[in-house]
């Protein structure tokens, strides 16, 4: 528990930061969009690159970990966008926030400390592989729904689409990765270390500029569309991972257990990037993120100590 609390507490002071900087207009509503920017245009291009360039094929092909956590990723991101149009009745971009934020948990700065830290080091390839999925598969197909909608009007849209998609920041820094990773590239130490300070930098912006959204924004608002998101992430998502190991049950049980309490994890900070960047759903993806660590103190938490048990029904 003392690890969980000492991870996820300065999340919340981060926030709390942000909070300050808005409400005392230390920081405008523009210098949000300016740091999210940095976050989307530099930042998070370079913490996704350096997370699949650094990691050599083999470790990102497990296909056993990679039919379990990105089908049943897959099976929830679908439910909830259909959940979205049909119960919310949310327009089209919403929807795909909707979903992400039902799906994409905060593995870089949170799951992989804590969850290493809670198995050891040797749960650090599954935990890569889930991550690889969450990067190549479920970011991307966002951005291109999102994409989709933004010029679904326009004149030759199809062309619009997947240009737009394929010179987006975070998409281009992924296909440059895994083409990194793919010729086993290399890098003077200056490149790397730049790297570092740049996806070092992603998180606790991206924090700290969702404290600022929520200044004179009651988190309670659209309590039913939030309340959804947060099972849908916390309790939906490590179910329908589970089930998917159920039906590979090739995996062991470390892999099981690192993949499970991955799929676990609160609503990562680069919804609410996504969604200011995009300029839609804004104040509910910057409530979700903060919602989901809120509980999910408690849900981990559970969710850690009976994972023996859970791993156990699948006969490993």
């Amino acid at each position: 528990m003392s690890q969980i609390t000492s991870i996820i507490l300065p999340f919340f002071a981060l926030i709390g930061l942000g909070w300050i900087g808005g409400k005392f207009k230390i920081v405008s509503p523009d210098g949000m969009r300016g740091i999210n920017g940095f976050v989307f245009y530099f930042a998070l291009p370079a913490l996704l690159f350096k997370a699949l360039a650094t990691r050599s094929p083999s470790e990102i092909w497990q296909p056993d970990i990679i039919l379990a956590y990105g089908g049943g990723t897959l099976v929830v991101y679908g439910i909830s966008r259909l959940i979205a149009s049909r119960v919310f009745h949310l327009d089209p971009a919403s929807q795909t926030l909707f979903s992400f934020a039902g799906t994409m948990g905060n593995v870089g700065f949170m799951g992989l400390p804590l969850i290493i830290g809670l198995l050891g080091p040797l749960a650090t390839v599954p935990l890569i592989v889930a991550l690889a999925v969450d990067l190549i598969v479920m970011l991307p197909l966002s951005l291109l729904l999102l994409e989709g909608t933004k010029h679904a009007k326009g004149s030759h849209p199809t062309g619009k689409i997947i240009t737009g998609t394929l010179t987006n920041p975070v998409v281009l820094a992924i296909i440059i990765g895994v083409l990194a990773s793919l010729l086993d590239l290399d890098w003077p130490d200056g490149v790397d270390y730049l790297l570092d300070l740049l996806g070092q930098s992603a998180g606790p912006a991206a924090l700290f500029a969702i404290g600022v959204a929520l200044v004179g924004r009651p988190i309670a608002e659209k309590r039913a569309e939030l309340a959804t998101m947060s099972v849908a992430k916390l309790i939906v998502h490590p179910i329908a991972v589970f089930i998917g190991f159920w039906i590979v049950g090739s995996a062991s049980g470390l892999e099981t257990k690192a993949v499970l309490l991955l799929a676990a994890l609160p609503t990562a900070g680069n919804v609410f990037v996504i969604a200011t960047t995009y300029d839609r759903y804004i104040v509910r993806s910057s409530s979700i993120v903060l919602v989901t660590t809120a509980l999910g103190v408690f849900s981990f938490s559970i969710f850690s100590v009976y994972i023996e048990t859970i791993v156990g029904w699948l006969g490993q």
